[in-house]
């Protein structure tokens, strides 16, 4: 008999399916991570390009990565919260002007995936801000 009679994807798949089974009975998949947890099972999409952002995001979240950009628009938006809080105008100033360097930053990484430009704190503007909260 020869080789051209055996299905070898038939065979690859008992082979494959005979090594799990024994792996099994050895527990050798008893401590996994996530055992017993369900699985993420979001749908890929089918275009192609939208694909290959899908497999990519996908590999940032699961090796817990954030990109500069993300987490310079959230040290922003953290800024602008705090200055909302501030009670001296020093610390608006000095709010306003990490903001701004962050805002910089931002603007000019060249890699700007979300391709929203943020636009800088006015300064004076949130010194009156200030100003009419503590009259």
């Amino acid at each position: 008999m020869g080789l051209q009679h055996v299905d070898i994807e038939s065979a690859l798949r008992r082979l494959a399916d005979k090594r799990i089974e024994d792996a099994m009975k050895e527990g050798k998949f008893n401590n996994l991570a996530g055992a017993g947890q369900l699985l993420d099972l979001e749908p890929m999409p089918a275009e192609e390009n939208a694909r290959l952002m899908w497999w990519a995001l996908r590999i940032l979240k699961n090796n817990d990565f954030t990109p500069e950009e993300v987490r310079w628009r959230k040290a922003i938006d953290h800024l602008r919260s705090r200055l909302d809080a501030a009670t001296e105008e020093a610390d608006v100033i000095r709010l306003v002007g990490q903001a701004n360097e962050l805002i910089r930053r931002l603007n000019t990484l060249g890699t700007n995936a979300l391709n929203i430009g943020v636009a800088p704190l006015d300064e004076a503007e949130y010194l009156q801000r200030f100003r009419d909260r503590r009259a």
